[in-house]
């Protein structure tokens, strides 16, 4: 059972091409119908909103994907500009990389690839800041 105003579920798109997203993206029912129901049965309206907003928080996401086996990807957002480190250890805290850098304020993304980290199984990634912490778990499979 959901709340008004409740994501679901949330979708995230790597771009291809340089544009406007108001310009690339739309919904529509070529291949199944674009509508929401509640639980009344009643047909809903179902639109894309564009906003320009930046998000002013500390966003540690989960990486994508997850499990992973080649390379996955971790977004992350930071509320002002400066250093910012990723650690990624294994399961008894033994960091297996550290990546440190200065990043932009906004949305920021790491690639990592599997055979950098020399393990599998679960691990957790850690991102610090000057003034934030936030711990994740990820799955690497052979």
């Amino acid at each position: 059972e959901t709340t008004a105003n409740q994501s679901l579920f949330s979708l995230t798109f790597n771009a291809t091409a340089n544009g406007l997203l108001s310009e690339l993206m739309n919904l529509n029912s070529t291949i199944t119908p674009a509508e929401a129901y509640n639980q009344a049965g009643e047909l809903l309206k179902v639109e894309l909103a564009f906003t320009n907003t930046i998000s002013a928080d500390f966003v540690l996401s989960q990486n994508t994907p997850n499990p992973f086996n080649g390379e996955t990807v971790i977004d992350f957002n930071l509320p002002v500009a400066g250093q910012a480190t990723l650690q990624v250890m294994d399961a008894q805290g033994k960091v297996l990389k550290a990546i440190q850098a200065s990043y932009p304020k906004g949305q920021n993304t790491i690639t990592l690839k599997a055979n950098e980290l020399g393990a599998t199984g679960v691990l957790y990634y850690q991102l610090s800041s000057a003034n934030h912490v936030a711990t994740k778990k990820m799955i690497i499979i052979e």
